[in-house]
């Protein structure tokens, strides 16, 4: 298949079926048909001119993260993790599993949880492993955030926190490309394979791009969600410049924290997001398509994964902890000796304290997913292949149900807010997804009769 036959066919299918997460990995090759834009629903994709004819000088479709012609998550890890590691089914190769936070200097307190992403490529910079840290942060303009690269730990410490933002990494690999060096790259779990996927064709980016730091992900949000956020805060989506997703709350739980909105005269802390409406992440608003799509919670492919720690056991303390996933031996002795310097404090927890950390996410990515791929192959629509088999039985009508109105709210939720900006109102917003709300949150309550056998449960647990 040569180069235009496979743009074509990558255009055909990943994009046009809405499977692109705009990661920009297909805009990197030489003489590349595709560049990366926002779409009307403030979502980045990769977009192709099929009136220009191009030899592009490397595979897209083997690029593509949802393309069926690239390697799986368990593909590319073993070749990366397996001689060392042991195989777990849902985090991947493993070689040790962690749950804690940062204790030094101000890394707990910048970051959105136990501070443990900024403190790694600090301590990769601190150790001579890497000159420069790809990360995300904030930017000038209309677009809030965007890949960067840091040289000093004071510039890493401005990338702290998460960013609910679509971003891209096409020009920033192009920068790469252009300045000799070594580099740890931040990322999602599809942009992380992505990385992984150039590397093995472009072996400039293979040699300098020395580790991949991954992020426990729910899924990727178009720009519109930090303009839900700001416009229920009184600063319309045109003048939001700014905004930090994860405010820490004093003496709340962990899951309760607020957003900080800046705009051109005023910084705003909302009330906790749990107030607020859109906060439930299994509404799925603004959620990309390609995310119901994807069966790596963890970011398999990364050197190391760092996510929050939702446990019983962690999630009271208002300050954040982490839950850390290494594959990788040399950040392994890193943080061993972290550990024993107290710069780190980390218990060791179990694979399965992890997994039951992310539990709704690998809920949806694999019993969710099973039911989506049937569906797909019901109606017989492409769709990428999956480490999950298609299946519909597995779950009750009502889990059924309750799977397609989160397909339901995804895709409404674009199509709604648009209309809401239209007509300069949020609350038209709100009235627009607020039916579909309600019957997604219908498949949650219990019957009586249910009720009623718990509850019997309960005493002859007792007894």
């Amino acid at each position: 298949m040569n180069s235009i036959t496979e743009s074509k066919k990558l255009n055909d299918t990943v994009i046009k079926g809405g499977y692109c997460i705009g990661c920009g990995i297909c805009a990197t090759v030489k003489n590349s048909p595709f560049e990366i834009k926002f779409d009307n629903y403030s979502k980045l994709q990769a977009k192709v001119d099929e009136n220009r004819v191009i030899e592009a000088d490397a595979k897209v479709l083997n690029l593509c993260p949802f393309s069926n012609e690239s390697k799986n998550e368990d593909e590319i890890g073993e070749e990366l993790f397996g001689k060392t590691n042991i195989k777990h089914d849902k985090l991947g190769y493993i070689d040790s599993t962690f749950a804690g936070y940062v204790n030094e200097h101000e890394f707990r307190d910048k970051g959105s949880s136990g501070g443990m992403g900024s403190w790694i490529l600090s301590e990769l910079l601190n150790s001579n492993l890497v000159d420069g840290i790809i990360h995300v942060k904030p930017s000038e303009g209309n677009v809030l955030f965007k890949y960067t690269i840091s040289h000093t730990i004071e510039e890493v410490s401005e990338g702290s926190s998460s960013r609910y933002y679509p971003i891209e990494m096409a020009e920033v690999i192009g920068l790469i490309r252009e300045n000799s060096g070594r580099y740890a790259i931040v990322g999602l779990p599809c942009f992380i394979k992505s990385i992984r996927l150039l590397a093995s064709q472009d072996t400039v980016i293979n040699e300098r791009i020395k580790f991949c730091v991954g992020l426990v992900c729910g899924h990727l949000k178009s720009a519109h969600f930090a303009s839900m956020w700001g416009w229920q805060q009184g600063v319309h989506p045109d003048k939001l410049e700014n905004i930090n997703f994860r405010q820490k709350l004093d003496n709340n739980n962990a899951s309760k924290y607020a957003v900080k909105i800046s705009s051109e005269d005023k910084d705003i802390i909302s009330p906790p997001v749990s107030e607020l409406y859109g906060a439930n992440w299994g509404w799925g608003f603004f959620k990309y398509q390609a995310c119901d799509y994807c069966d790596d919670v963890v970011g398999e492919t990364a050197d190391i994964s760092i996510g929050d720690a939702w446990l019983p056991e962690y999630v009271s303390d208002s300050k954040g902890t982490n839950v850390v996933v290494i594959r990788n031996k040399m950040i392994s002795n890193l943080i061993q000796k972290a550990r024993i310097d107290k710069r780190l404090h980390f218990d060791e927890i179990t694979a399965e304290k992890v997994v039951q950390s992310q539990s709704s996410g690998f809920n949806h990515r694999r019993e969710g997913l099973a039911y989506r791929l049937h569906l797909k192959d019901k109606n017989d629509e492409w769709r990428p292949n999956k480490r999950v088999q298609p299946s519909s039985n597995h779950l009750s009508k009502k889990l059924q149900l309750r799977q397609e109105l989160r397909m339901d709210l995804a895709n409404q939720s674009h199509i709604a807010f648009q209309e809401a900006l239209k007509i300069g109102e949020f609350s038209e917003f709100k009235k627009k997804m607020d039916p579909i709300v309600k019957d997604y949150e219908e498949t949650y309550k219990i019957t009586l009769v249910r009720k009623v056998v718990n509850h019997v449960k309960k005493i002859l647990n007792q007894i």
